[in-house]
């Protein structure tokens, strides 16, 4: 296999009635964030959620010795990506008294979850869960509150990563002298591939989104693609399109698997049944390909061994 220099990932989740990330509504109603596409409105989670949610999935599973970093009061993370997963697998920028700031690039790439369904036709009927917000006024005074409405829908999401294998675990030195600019490596290779290991085991392991205690889904990967390349580029992300609600664009399909295959060594597919209508013509298209139909699972599973 050559030199792994990008891994991509896209992927589909169907969820239940929830509100996955909320947007800026009234004080006593917390709304669906939505986007518009052709005058149609349609949920999204952003990027900075999925980015929250990626890495408690990841401090979950820290074994001994590992160290994620906790932000302080500013927001800041420590910077020591020798040490630190997150701050190495997702950037950061320290103030440094007397310098500045110290930025780093993130090597994980995180796109929003786009909701694939229109989502007025997959609201909740009604259009909102209703819970209440108890304070104690004052002393000797009987406990009030508030009525909140909390608008929920069904979707499906497309979600996507993207890493920079290159530069995970090596921070860029640039020779003034020369103009040019150099990969200089932090820790060493296995170190490299266990943090990679770790961010797709939080996918298969994905739970704490917002609003879960009233509001239980699961947002994991139900359809996933995944590609090991020699190159990195993000073109897998527009794999997946759906028309006619639930169907899977199969020409869309073929064309990007065909893109991606120049460049990659190794792609993957699982789906689980039920998730998008015509999935026995989404299974032959890929098959054709040479590419074998797992469990999303077992695809996850089998890219932490290549890796």
């Amino acid at each position: 296999m050559n030199e792994l220099k990008g891994l991509n990932i896209v992927w589909l989740s169907e969820t239940d009635l929830t509100n996955l990330n909320a947007g800026e509504g009234e004080s006593n109603y917390i709304d669906v964030k939505k986007f518009k596409r052709d005058g149609i409105e349609y949920p999204y989670v952003s990027g900075q959620a999925m980015r929250f949610y990626l890495k408690e999935a990841m401090r979950r599973s820290l074994e001994d010795k590992e160290y994620m970093c906790i932000p302080n009061d500013k927001g800041e993370t420590c910077g020591d990506i020798k040490k630190c997963i997150m701050c190495d697998l997702f950037g950061f920028m320290t103030t440094v008294k007397g310098k500045g700031a110290v930025t780093r690039v993130s090597p994980v790439k995180v796109s929003p979850a786009i909701g694939m369904l229109p989502f007025d036709e997959n609201a909740a009927s009604g259009g909102a869960d209703f819970l209440t917000r108890r304070h104690r006024v004052s002393e000797g005074t009987k406990m009030e509150g508030d009525i909140v409405n909390v608008e929920i829908g069904t979707n499906i999401y497309k979600g996507g990563v993207s890493i920079d294998m290159v530069r995970v675990g090596s921070n860029e030195k640039i020779d003034e002298e020369r103009r040019a600019v150099s990969i200089e490596n932090v820790v060493d290779v296995s170190e490299k591939k266990k943090r990679v290991k770790k961010m797709l085991e939080a996918l298969r392991y994905l739970t704490d989104y917002s609003k879960q205690a009233r509001l239980l889904t699961d947002f994991s990967p139900d359809v996933i693609a995944i590609s090991l390349q020699n190159k990195y580029a993000h073109r897998l992300q527009k794999l997946f399109e759906l028309y006619d609600g639930r169907e899977v664009n199969i020409q869309r399909l073929n064309e990007i698997l065909d893109d991606v295959s120049d460049y990659s060594d190794k792609i993957l597919f699982g789906m689980v049944s039920g998730i998008v209508k015509n999935e026995t013509e989404v299974k032959k298209a890929v098959e054709a390909k040479g590419i074998s139909v797992k469990t999303p699972s077992k695809v996850l599973n089998e890219a932490m061994e290549l890796v």
